[in-house]
């Protein structure tokens, strides 16, 4: 059997085997009552978005100003197409 000396202690005491096997630590380190080994539990604030986003849009213009009128001056077109889309996902 191996024996294990303790030198330089300010108390001196008897440990039984319930108190020997609490003994834990080394040079340096707090008792081993100042450790938590119990797990510890993050909480999960991930969040997962799974998201389609489509947008289509399709503009045809035709412009037959001034199609068969014979002897026609001055005419004019103007064409000002605008097409606007928005497709947000907020989280």
């Amino acid at each position: 059997m191996n024996t294990l000396t303790i030198k330089d202690l300010s108390i001196t005491a008897q440990l039984d085997s319930k108190a020997m096997s609490a003994v834990r630590g080394g040079y340096g380190y707090p008792s081993s009552s100042y450790f938590s080994f119990d797990p510890v539990y993050a909480p999960n604030n991930s969040k997962t978005v799974d998201a389609t986003q489509l947008i289509n849009t399709s503009m045809s213009i035709q412009n037959a100003n001034g199609n068969n009128a014979a002897f026609v001056a001055g005419v004019t077109t103007t064409i000002n197409p605008h097409v606007s889309a928005s497709n947000n996902i907020n989280v």
